[in-house]
This record gives C-alpha cells, sequence and structure tokens, in this order.
C-alpha cells in the first residue's frame, strides 16, 4: 500500500508532535492534523500545516468527514478511560465510513500491566481487570479494534512500552526534583524499563502505514537495549551536573485498594446495568455523581498547618514500573515488520539528556 496522506490524531500529544516536526519538516509525508478545536493547532502551528480539520473525535460520522481523502490514520489520542474505548470505536466506524484503508493504533505494553509476568510476549491473554484504569481501558480498545478489523479497515495496533525524548514527561521535572532532594528510584530502580525513543516509534509507525503484514499485530516495539530505571535515567542526571547516587531509595507501594469510584465504574460496565441505566433520569445520575465526588475528595488542607517539603513516596504504578521483573520481547515487530530501531538507546537518551541541559534543539531528523 502507497500512503499519500495521512489523517494524524493526538497531533498535540508528546508522540503527536513529533511525529508532525519529523513528517512535515523532512517532507516525508502529507498529513492532515485533525483536533477537536482550532485551539489545539497552538503546538502544531510552527510547521505550517497546509492541511488540517477540527472535529469531535468521538463522533464517528463528523470525524469521517474530516478524514476523507486520506489513505491512513495515526491515532495517539491520550484521554481517560471512557475516552481511550470510545476514541478507539468513533475511529474505526470513521475509517469505514471515510474509506481509509489503513489504522495504526498507538495502543500500550502496559495491557500486560506495569510489570507483567515473566513469558510475556504478543499474544498472551489480556484481562482488564488491572488496578489501572488506563491499563484496563487499552485492553478494552484493543478489543474495539479486533472485533472490527473484519469492516473493512486494516488496523494495525503497536504497543510501546515508556516512550521518551526531548519534552517527554519522563525528564521534564527531573531538573526541579533533582534540585529539590525530591527524585526517587523505587528500590533502588533495577528493574527493567522497557523503553522506546520517540524517533523509534514513529519509525514502527512509518512501517505500519506501509507494510503488507503489518496488520497481523499487535506488536510490542521497544530500543535496541533494555536497560534498568537506574541506567535509563543516569545520562540525563548526568548531564544536570547531578549522578544517580543523588535519587533517593524508597519502598514500593502496595496494591491500591479499589475505591468507591472503581466499584461503580465496574458495575457499568456489567451488562445487566447498561440495560437499567438508561431507565433513570439525568438528573438522577447527575446527582449521585455529585455524591460521589463530594464523598471521595480528599480532605481540604488546613489552615493552621505550616506546609512542609513531602517526603517522596512511590504510588503502585510507579512502584510497579520501577521494580519490573520482565524484558518484554519485540522479536516478531523485528521479523514480521523488519523493524529495526535506527536510534540505539544511548543516542536517544544523550539526546534527551543534552536537549535538557539546553544543549541540543530537536530537529526534522535523526
Amino acid at each position: 500500500m502507497t500512503t499519500t496522506r495521512v489523517a494524524v490524531l493526538g497531533g498535540s500529544g508528546f508522540v503527536g508532535t513529533r511525529l508532525l516536526e519529523k513528517w512535515m519538516l523532512g517532507g516525508t509525508h502529507e498529513v492532515r492534523a485533525i483536533v477537536r478545536s482550532p485551539a489545539s493547532l497552538a503546538r502544531m502551528a510552527r510547521f505550517a500545516l497546509p492541511d488540517w480539520a477540527a472535529a469531535d473525535i468521538f463522533d464517528a460520522p463528523a470525524l469521517a468527514r474530516a478524514i476523507e481523502g486520506c489513505d491512513a490514520m495515526v491515532h495517539a489520542i491520550v484521554g481517560d478511560g471512557a475516552q481511550i474505548v470510545a476514541a478507539a470505536e468513533a475511529a474505526v466506524e470513521a475509517c469505514r465510513l471515510a474509506g481509509v484503508r489503513r489504522l495504526v493504533y498507538l495502543s500500550s505494553a502496559s495491557v500486560h500491566g506495569q510489570n507483567p509476568p515473566p513469558g510475556t510476549n504478543d499474544f498472551s491473554a489480556l484481562r482488564d481487570d488491572h488496578p489501572s484504569e488506563y491499563n484496563n481501558a487499552k485492553v478494552r480498545a484493543e478489543r474495539v479494534l479486533r472485533d472490527a478489523s473484519a469492516a473493512g479497515v486494516e488496523i494495525c495496533m503497536l504497543r510501546p512500552g515508556i516512550v521518551y525524548g526531548p519534552r517527554c514527561q519522563w525528564f521534564v521535572g527531573m531538573p526541579r526534583a533533582l534540585r529539590s532532594g525530591q527524585a526517587f528510584l523505587v528500590e533502588g530502580g533495577e528493574g527493567f524499563c522497557n523503553h522506546i525513543y520517540v524517533d523509534n516509534l514513529i519509525h514502527a509507525i512509518e512501517l505500519g502505514l506501509t507494510h503488507a503484514r503489518a496488520t497481523e499485530g499487535p506488536f510490542y516495539v521497544a530500543d535496541d537495549t533494555c536497560l534498568s530505571w537506574r541506567e535509563f535515567y543516569r545520562p540525563v542526571a548526568n548531564a544536570l551536573g547531578f549522578d544517580v547516587s543523588d535519587f533517593r531509595a524508597v519502598p514500593a507501594a502496595g496494591t491500591p485498594p479499589r475505591t468507591l469510584k472503581d466499584r461503580v465504574h465496574w458495575a457499568k460496565q456489567v451488562g445487566a446495568s447498561k440495560l437499567i441505566l438508561p431507565m433513570f433520569s439525568r438528573r438522577l445520575k447527575d446527582a449521585v455523581k455529585a455524591g460521589l465526588d463530594r464523598y471521595t475528595a480528599p480532605p481540604a488542607a488546613s489552615g493552621f498547618v505550616l506546609p512542609q517539603a513531602p517526603v517522596p513516596a512511590a504510588d503502585w504504578e510507579i512502584s510497579q514500573l520501577h521494580t519490573c521483573a520482565t524484558r518484554l520481547p519485540m522479536n516478531r515487530a523485528v521479523e514480521v515488520l523488519g523493524y529495526a530501531p535506527p536510534v540505539s538507546a544511548a543516542e536517544g537518551l544523550d539526546r534527551s539528556a543534552r536537549w535538557l541541559a539546553g544543549l541540543w534543539v530537536p530537529g526534522p531528523s535523526p
């Protein structure tokens, strides 16, 4: 399949911004950025986008009109659990309505959890009862795509792990954290960090757009080597004039108990609930939601207590990541797609470190 025009959803996010940066400045793809409102174009405007459209990404007919004439779609939307699933459903239907042939969907390695069991691979069974609703939503979104694959839309599902690079969330807060003594590693940070440099993920997306066997996924994609979290953070800390020994060692957090909101969300997914809930008025539903919000809100801070510097503590998700015992295999992406990361992990971390230290400005080419 020869791709001539690609619709990009999520162009204002970390991955989407770098994708547009490379494609627009490199002149390698025709791109149509799909945004929820013109205000979302603020970060993309510097690329002089020649083609964009505004559409409700949860409204399949409206989205179909926005992507009409495109050959493929890259779906890099972020959001809460409900939005992740709804956006996947709308994307597939929009592609079908608009005659868009291929959809490259960015799922996540977290469909297996942040600390998957040994032996986990691309075809390991998925479950949607993780403590993290994000993980569960990605699992449900993948099921939507799998079930819709017979609708005439070619679907490529990619599962990146920790996506990093200049401007990423994993590094932007590090200078302040190190200077304030708040940077930490759980149990020494010796667990595997299943990471991928953003340009390597974009390489995988390009394969997903064009490779004849890209629909045989899902595919886990990663860097050429897998570092521990301690090794992952070392180059960045060094570039800032610190050492990885400056990270505090903190204990791992236990599995969080299910909150009342979690239980209500689970109950709403039960088949019987989907039949009964439409019988209740919107006013009653809003009143129940307001009551839940009030009941589960954290207590207000006391005006009579002086604020203190917080002691760093890891939540359950970060604890699982920092203690991950499994390096996920990407042999299928290599064997089926011919995936070969163009940027080494060492180079990706060096670029990130130099950017964070103000010595490197990202450009269109690696």
